[in-house]
This record gives structure tokens, C-alpha cells and sequence, in this order.
């Protein structure tokens, strides 16, 4: 096995670079997009900085391998240039905070172009590296006048401190930036998921839905319903489309919610009762019960939510008691909490997460195909909550539905 080549000089600056890539600084950066009015936060910083340590101007210097980028400027206008004449270049090489009262008499800085005159006049000039979480030096938060000074204790730490502070906003902006770009591509990706679903369902339904036709034509021939083993053929085959069928349907709920909801308020008996007659004959022998509330969510998608949480609870109900459903709200200090609760045979505790993963199921005797707390679980998702499952007090199953609460919708949840 040969040995781990050193990492050289050029190595740490390629990886210096990419760090300061992150933060939204590419090669050729017009100084256009250096506009102050873009930065309010770090121009915050720049100013406290000059108050701080009695200075006239302040800025934010990033560094590359060729240019020096202001950002943030206060007491002076943001600039691009070259990494030579830059003043910032040798705090990156101390790698430590400089401090210089009088860049005249300093042998390190008495020639740059920013204290000669033909850049600036730069006399006193502090300065404290930017240092990126992966320990890189991307720049430094400077401040300068044209009149010699110094600082005091006091005023070289809150220059240090306000350095990491500029580091902590660039990477919240960093971050941002990444979680926007993830939002817009999952986004997009479920978009694709949806139109593939709605594609393939219509061309899964369509062969499927004549055989359906036919299956019925034959149910009712003449020749059929006098042969009783053709007859059993026929419904036998019949059950296996409308089986099919619906788990079209189901593939294409779970591919089609999720989205982006569109909250408002929704009056929850009534939302209730409309899964109830969409249910139909399922609810026959069993009691729903609902409280007197309002959740604000998307109306769409809590209806999918409703029906299959209670479609599930009459599905999986004990043969021998009377299924027995109750659909609650309660406010909490963050939004409110859904559930739904059965008398049902439960679900063993290390099944619940189980359950939740697309086409999983417990009973394969019983009628399904897996996709409904799936469904549910995107659902809740898409609207910022969490979905739970706990017991039932005297047995049975709890679907627990915590929803935030959105400040924008106009109306609290109860």
C-alpha cells in the first residue's frame, strides 16, 4: 500500500477556494453584484465594526486566487481588485488579526497601492480573518481610515468576535441557499413523479377497464350463468381488476399528494361526513366520531388523510365488537394535534414504523396495498407537521397528526 501523498500548499488553496465558492462569490463577480443594498445584515456589521474601533470606513473582504471582493462596504464604495494590491492578502498569510496604526511605517504595507495614493490613503488598517467551519481563511472584515490610530483590548476582541459573526450570517446564507435549491429540485421531482403516475394509470386503466367491461357482459351471458364453475371463473376474474384498479388509484393518490398545500379552514364534522359517504357501505355497523373543530390545511389533501386513516380503522376492526372510530383536535402551544383513534387489534409497537414505508403491510389475507399511512405520511409532510402511531387506551390504534401552525393563513387552529 503506498503512502498518502502530503498535502501541499497548492492543495490547501484549491480547497481555500472551493470553500469560498460556497458562499456565492464565482470567478469574474462584477462589482455590480456587490451592492450594499442586497447585504443589509453584514452591512450591519461592517458599520458596528467602524463604530467600535473609531474608524471611518469598514467592509468584508473575500479572496480568491485572483481578486479581492468587497462586500458590505460602510464609509467607502465596494470595489473588485486584484489580489496583489490587496492589503488583506498578508492577514491571510499571518492568518491571525493584524493590526497596523500607521501603514506608512510599516514595511509590509508602506508600498500597497492602497497607501501610496494610488488606490487610497490608507493609514491605520485592523483586520481579523473570516474562517470558514472547515478552517479555511476566505477573507477578512477590515476597517480603515486615512488618520493614524490604534485599538485597544477591548476593541481587538469585538473586531474578532464580529469576524465570527459575519462567518455564522454567510453560512446561514449558505445554507439558505442550499435549502431553496432543494425545495425547487424535490419539487420538481415530484412534479415528474405525478405526471408519470397520471401517464401510467391511464395506460394501465385503459386495457384494464374494457376487460372490466367484458368481465360484466360475461356475468350476465346466458352460458355463463348457467355453468357455475365459469360463473366462479368470471367473478373470480372480475375481483382481481377491480383489485387491480384500485390499487391504480391508490399508486397515483400516493404519487400526486404532497404538493405544496393550499391551507385554509376546514370545518372538520363536515369534511367527516364526506369521507363517510365516500366510504359508503364500509361504515355499515361501525360509529364515527368527530369533535366540533376547524384545522387549517390544505381541504384536498386532509380529505385523502380522513379517508384512509378511517378506512383503514373499519378494514382492520375486530370481527367480534363493534368498530368504534373518534376523530379529535386539541390546540397546543404550537398548532394542534389530529387524531385518529380505533378499537381495532392495534399495531405491535416495533410495526408502526413499519407500516409507514410504501407497499408495507401486516396481513396479507386482508384487502390493501400498502400505500395508505404512506399516503397519510406524505400528506402531513407536505404541510410541515409530523404523523405518529401510539395505542389505543383499551386497545386498538391512535394516529397522532401534529400540524404547526402558520402564521400567514389568517386563522388559529383549534
Amino acid at each position: 500500500m503506498s503512502p498518502a501523498r502530503p498535502v501541499t500548499k497548492a492543495d490547501r488553496e484549491r480547497d481555500r477556494i472551493s470553500a469560498l465558492r460556497e458562499y456565492g462569490i464565482p470567478p469574474g463577480l462584477p462589482v455590480q453584484r456587490l451592492s450594499s443594498s442586497d447585504e443589509p445584515t453584514l452591512v450591519g456589521f461592517t458599520e458596528l465594526a467602524a463604530q467600535i474601533c473609531g474608524a471611518r470606513s469598514a467592509v468584508l473582504n473575500l479572496i480568491d486566487d485572483r481578486h479581492q471582493f468587497q462586500l458590505a462596504p460602510f464609509g467607502c464604495e465596494p470595489a473588485v481588485t486584484d489580489r496583489a494590491d490587496s492589503m488583506c492578502e498578508i492577514t491571510l498569510r499571518v492568518g491571525d488579526q493584524v493590526v497596523v496604526p500607521d501603514a506608512r511605517q510599516d514595511p509590509r504595507f508602506s508600498s500597497n497601492r492602497w497607501v501610496t495614493g494610488e488606490l487610497g490613503l490608507i493609514r491605520f488598517y485592523a483586520a481579523s480573518p473570516l474562517r470558514a467551519p472547515g478552517g479555511h481563511l476566505v477573507g477578512t472584515l477590515s476597517v480603515f481610515d486615512r488618520e493614524p490610530r490604534t485599538l485597544d483590548a477591548g476593541q481587538r476582541a469585538a473586531l474578532h468576535t464580529l469576524a465570527g459573526g459575519v462567518v455564522d450570517v454567510l453560512e446561514l446564507r449558505r445554507r439558505s441557499d442550499q435549502l431553496r435549491q432543494t425545495v425547487a429540485e424535490l419539487a420538481r421531482s415530484h412534479r415528474q413523479l405525478a405526471e408519470f403516475a397520471a401517464q401510467l394509470s391511464h395506460n394501465l386503466k385503459t386495457p384494464l377497464t374494457a376487460s372490466l367491461g367484458f368481465g360484466e357482459l360475461l356475468q350476465d351471458h346466458p352460458a355463463v350463468r348457467e355453468d357455475p364453475t365459469a360463473l366462479d371463473y368470471v367473478n373470480r376474474s372480475l375481483s382481481a381488476s377491480q383489485r387491480m384498479m384500485s390499487a391504480i388509484d391508490q399508486l397515483l393518490s400516493y404519487a400526486s399528494v404532497g404538493g405544496a398545500p393550499q391551507r385554509a379552514p376546514v370545518d372538520l364534522p363536515d369534511l367527516v361526513e364526506r369521507v363517510l359517504a365516500d366510504l359508503g357501505p364500509a361504515v355499515a355497523g361501525a360509529e364515527v366520531r368527530c369533535d366540533e373543530a376547524t384545522v387549517v390545511a390544505d381541504p384536498v389533501q386532509l380529505r385523502v388523510l380522513l379517508y384512509n386513516l378511517i378506512e383503514n380503522s373499519l378494514r382492520y376492526r375486530k370481527p367480534d365488537a363493534r368498530c368504534e372510530v373518534a376523530v379529535t383536535v386539541a390546540p397546543t402551544s404550537w398548532g394542534s394535534e389530529l387524531r385518529v383513534a380505533d378499537n381495532g387489534p392495534g399495531i405491535p409497537a416495533d410495526q408502526r414504523s413499519v407500516v409507514l414505508r410504501p407497499l408495507a403491510r401486516l396481513e396479507s389475507e386482508t384487502a390493501g396495498t400498502g400505500l395508505g399511512l404512506a399516503t397519510c405520511e406524505r400528506i402531513v409532510a407536505a404541510h410541515g407537521g409530523t404523523l405518529s402511531i401510539t395505542g389505543t387506551a383499551g386497545g386498538g390504534a391512535t394516529v397522532c397528526i401534529r400540524l404547526p401552525r402558520i402564521a400567514d393563513t389568517g386563522s388559529g387552529e383549534s
